[in-house]
């Protein structure tokens, strides 16, 4: 093979080799773009909080109740109908079974507490089906 088919060969590998790179760049552009976009994704207690507002349900932040105050994605108080509520939004199933155990340990709820997947709600009086409804409603994103 003379030096002018090497150069050639050399030639084309390069080639390829540069494209190679520039995909990989471009997949690692994309990925770091799709990453920063769900960084701004806001957490499940302001996606709840946003639900409440559009329904022009007034809502407050979760103080002196330290069995909702441990759950790992925040918890708020409201009132639907006239029914107080503690709404606690555990990181996992397990987290809202603890946080579902916590407040049994600590009182007689009874029909007053109840567990969504990862929500977990503590009614002052037990819920009707209409308040029942709209919290789920509002609480269906953090349920995943």
């Amino acid at each position: 093979m003379s030096a002018v088919g090497l150069e050639d060969g050399r030639r084309a590998e390069n080639r390829w080799l540069i494209g190679g790179l520039v995909a990989v760049a471009i997949v690692f552009v994309g990925q770091l773009a799709g990453g920063l976009v769900r960084a701004d994704e806001p957490s499940y207690l302001a996606k709840v909080e946003t639900c409440l507002t559009e329904r022009s349900t007034a809502f407050d932040a979760m103080v002196g109740d330290p069995v909702a105050l441990s759950a790992d994605r925040g918890a708020l108080r409201t009132s639907v109908g006239g029914n107080g509520v503690t709404v606690a939004l555990g990181g996992s199933e397990s987290d809202a079974r603890r946080i579902f155990g916590d407040y049994e340990a600590v009182g007689s709820p009874g029909a007053r507490l109840e567990q969504r997947r990862k929500v977990v709600f503590l009614w002052d009086q037990p819920p009707t089906g209409e308040q029942r409804d709209f919290m789920v409603l509002c609480t269906l994103d953090a349920q995943e």
